[in-house]
């Protein structure tokens, strides 16, 4: 599955960059937004990821993405505390691109905390579509 190994790549990549970007200053107008799209693109390839698996598990048809978690959670993949967290990152993505100027520096550093929870879905998602000894 090279899709999923693609999609796992750039989830950590894009988590890890927005890890080391909250450690700066968020105030910065180039730490802000190289912080907002290194997070947005994750949460991207998250629900890519999440589609994925749906999708290969059967589990529906989600008409919106945040269902694509709440069918991950039903089928007992990521916790509830996980499916908070995508609830909370899908409300946070929609701000970066519809209303990016209402996003707070807060809110921001709250996303990239967040982005904690993406390593539940890759390991569950490793493990279900049996590539659980593949490295990320």
């Amino acid at each position: 599955m090279i899709r999923l190994a693609s999609l796992i790549s750039r989830i950590v990549r894009h988590k890890d960059k927005a890890k080391e970007l909250k450690e700066q200053n968020i105030s910065d107008y180039f730490v802000f937004n190289t912080l907002a799209m290194e997070c947005f693109q994750a949460v991207n390839s998250a629900i890519e990821l999440g589609e994925l698996v749906v999708s290969e598990k059967n589990l529906g048809f989600p008409s919106r993405y945040r269902e694509i978690f709440e069918l991950l959670y039903n089928a007992k993949m990521i916790s509830k505390k996980t499916l908070e967290s995508f609830k909370r990152l899908v409300f946070l993505k929609n701000l970066i691109a519809h209303e990016y100027y209402m996003i707070t520096d807060e809110e921001l550093a709250e996303m990239a905390t967040l982005l904690g929870c993406l390593d539940e879905l890759i390991a569950n998602a490793k493990k279900e579509l049996n590539m659980g000894s593949m490295g990320s």
